[in-house]
């Protein structure tokens, strides 16, 4: 689903119920993070709820970073996924300069999400520009 795919649902939808319920159902969409990425390393630092997030840097002319992460939980997971929708098959430099506050206020999740839910929603997207910055500068 695309960022403006899920604000369009979202703009059709009634009540922050309906919602939920599909960002839950978001989680399907997440790609998978294989048992060996499954590792403290990979924890996302500032989640309440436990959360892997890796990422790898594909070939080619114009390597773009594959994001796959899990979180304990469906609801955590479909947020997951929300938040990795402006990164997804973007390059490092793209990811770095990609703001994901208009989409994340079009969609109205600060306002909903209680505060352990928004400072992990920051850690979690800290990690996806660190994950970017780490790919930009290793050798290939």
């Amino acid at each position: 689903m695309t960022a403006a795919e899920l604000i369009d649902a979202f703009e059709h939808l009634e009540t922050w119920e309906e919602r939920f319920h599909l960002i839950s159902e978001l989680e399907r969409e997440l790609r998978p993070i294989s048992d060996a990425e499954r590792i403290d390393a990979n924890l996302v630092a500032g989640c309440t709820t436990r959360t892997w997030l890796a990422a790898r840097l594909g070939q080619g002319d114009r390597p773009t970073l594959d994001y796959r992460a899990d979180a304990e939980g469906p609801l955590v997971r479909g947020l997951v996924a929300v938040l990795l929708i402006p990164f997804q098959d973007k390059t490092p430099a793209e990811v770095l300069a990609t703001d994901p506050r208009p989409f994340i206020d079009a969609l109205g999740l600060e306002g909903v999400l209680s505060p352990h839910r928004r400072a992990g929603m920051e850690s979690f997207l800290a990690r996806v520009r660190g994950l970017a910055s780490e790919a930009q500068v290793a050798p290939r």
